[in-house]
């Protein structure tokens, strides 16, 4: 008897696992990037808390915080400094940095199954020297 050849079995068991290592993959990106994001962000609140510390005004707060976080959209970052420098911070005092990203799906894909975009959130608060 004659072996059957299986040449077409290999190329079907790839084209039904492809899409799904595909959408995989995208994911894998995606959720990459957003925790990225978040690291960036966090290390962004962390250093302008401890400008705000040393007594810095908020313009050098922000200034910090966009140095930190330079890698992001800036368009697409808030920074809220609380309480701010016209109410005053003593030594003492505690203050609170928190920076807000609006982060973007860069797959479409993965943008099918989640929402389009994530706020990543991150507050520090310090104690005023």
């Amino acid at each position: 008897m004659k072996e059957k050849k299986r040449n077409g079995q290999s190329l079907v068991e790839t084209a039904l696992i492809l899409p799904i290592l595909l959408l995989l993959l995208t994911g894998i990106i995606d959720f990459g990037l957003l925790f990225n994001g978040y690291l960036v962000i966090s290390n962004a609140s962390r250093e302008g808390a401890r400008h705000a510390a040393t007594g810095d005004s908020d313009t050098q707060i922000v200034t910090a915080v966009r140095n930190a976080a330079s890698s992001l959209d800036m368009d697409r970052l808030d920074i809220t400094i609380s309480p701010d420098e016209y109410e005053g911070r003593d030594t003492g005092d505690s203050v609170t940095v928190t920076v807000t990203y609006e982060y973007s799906m860069v797959t479409p894909v993965v943008g099918a199954f989640f929402p389009e975009t994530f706020n990543i959130e991150s507050s520090t608060t310090m104690r005023c020297e």
